[in-house]
């Protein structure tokens, strides 16, 4: 595990493993939260016990409000204000390792910044437990990490995929059009979005997908009509090598798939939207240059 993840891994699991205090009000409140399967989630009837949440101190970041435990995955949706939906929605995927969730790094500050620009947020709470003693262990390596997480990254692909279902069969009544509903990833939650844009069922496939510092760990091709991509990382990663990132883009520009790759100096892991005073953080004018190109910023239709 990741000296991030583990710091995430811990903060919920300190002391007696308590529900942190409230936390401040939210960033944005959201319209809706629904859980994704109509009854107990797939493949982990047997998870109990209560979700849990406190506040990790990360390098570089601040303090970051973390969740784990999470045995029912939701779907949080967030609108734009009034009058600016463009029709445009995005899943949002969180990362943590598939043990934690930085709820508000990747997920609430992810859906103020889509919101903004008249984007629906979709984002997705997703199962993960922290590791226990019979956890896999990996041997410090970006490869033992997949190994040892294999089985926790089959439920967060699951996952991610029910929530395309449930933001396309809702996306009429949220005013957004179905065939443009993306998804975003951050590290481990990237590795699930490519993943699910790997999918042979194009209606659980993203009509666009963006991997930040994530990987495809997959030797599947992609299909003719996977999504276009929009690959961010730094070239200082200590977690997840860049060159991960520059695997994605060359297997889909191979494929002859539309991608767009961007590669910092220096940013680290897990910037998210989080403003630094570092060269990684103008990605995000880069990112919304490509939804404008893509014409996911202008109205639906328009």
């Amino acid at each position: 595990m990741s000296r991030r993840a583990l710091a995430l891994a811990l903060a919920v699991m300190a002391g007696s493993c308590q529900r942190a205090p409230p936390a401040p009000p939210a960033l944005n409140s959201p319209a809706e939260v629904a859980r994704l399967w109509p009854g107990q989630a797939p493949g982990t009837e047997s998870w109990r016990g209560p979700e849990q949440g406190a506040d990790a101190e990360l390098p570089n970041l601040g303090k970051v409000h973390v969740v784990t435990n999470v045995t029912v995955p939701t779907i949080s949706v967030f609108r734009p204000p009034a009058g600016q939906a463009n029709g445009t929605g995005i899943v949002v995927v969180p990362g943590g390792a598939f043990r934690a969730l930085p709820w508000d790094l990747d997920g609430l500050e992810t859906a103020r910044w889509l919101t903004r620009r008249g984007v629906t947020a979709f984002v997705l709470k997703y199962r993960v437990r922290p590791p226990g003693s019979s956890a896999p262990a990996g041997d410090g390596s970006f490869d033992g990490f997949a190994r040892a997480t294999a089985a926790a990254r089959a439920i967060a692909v699951a996952d991610a995929e029910q929530a395309m279902r449930v933001a396309r069969a809702q996306a009429r009544r949220l005013g957004v059009a179905s065939s443009r509903i993306g998804m975003i990833g951050f590290s481990a939650g990237a590795m699930t979005t490519m993943l699910v844009s790997l999918d042979a069922d194009p209606t659980v496939r993203p009509n666009f997908a963006v991997s930040l510092y994530g990987a495809l760990l997959s030797d599947r091709a992609p299909p003719k009509d996977a999504p276009p991509v929009f690959v961010v990382a730094a070239q200082d990663d200590p977690q997840v090598p860049p060159a991960r990132s520059v695997e994605i883009f060359d297997r889909w520009t191979k494929a002859g798939l539309p991608a767009e790759l961007h590669i910092y100096r220096t940013g680290g892991h897990g910037f998210a939207f989080r403003a630094h005073q570092q060269p990684v953080y103008s990605w995000p004018a880069a990112f919304q240059a490509w939804l404008a190109a893509g014409g996911y910023l202008a109205p639906a239709g328009g």
